[in-house]
């Protein structure tokens, strides 16, 4: 699982460090996995606690970069979490089946599907 920040300062990616960790502390106890295209809502506060942004939800998509590998041991696939406003959200909680155009949308301004915490522009 992965998180691309755009960020000027290493500083300013510490709180996706924590986020992570979380996430991963939740699939470790609960046995519940992420999947592309499913959506992580947040508390409809910014992700990053502390400062205020309209990044408050998470969207799982394949990673940009690192693509699936075959193991011994079976695929290995790499997701990716990229930040969605809070209107992105409920558009999709209301109809899922919008989530390629959010991705596709996103794509065509941002194809390595980085998280501008300072984004303001919907997608949806």
């Amino acid at each position: 699982m992965t998180i691309k920040l755009k960020e000027d300062l290493a500083e300013d990616c510490r709180w996706a460090i924590d986020m992570l960790s979380n996430l991963a502390r939740y699939t470790y106890i609960k046995k519940k996995f992420f999947e592309t295209m499913q959506y992580i809502a947040g508390n409809g506060t910014s992700l990053h606690i502390g400062i205020e942004f309209d990044i408050t939800a998470l969207l799982v998509v394949n990673d940009t970069e690192c693509h699936g590998i075959n193991t011994v041991h079976g695929r290995v696939e790499f997701i990716q979490l990229v930040g969605i406003t809070q209107r992105e959200l409920e558009i999709l909680k209301a109809d899922h089946s919008r989530v390629t155009i959010l991705v596709d949308n996103m794509k065509k301004d941002n194809p390595y599907m980085v998280t501008d915490m300072k984004r303001t522009k919907s997608y949806l």
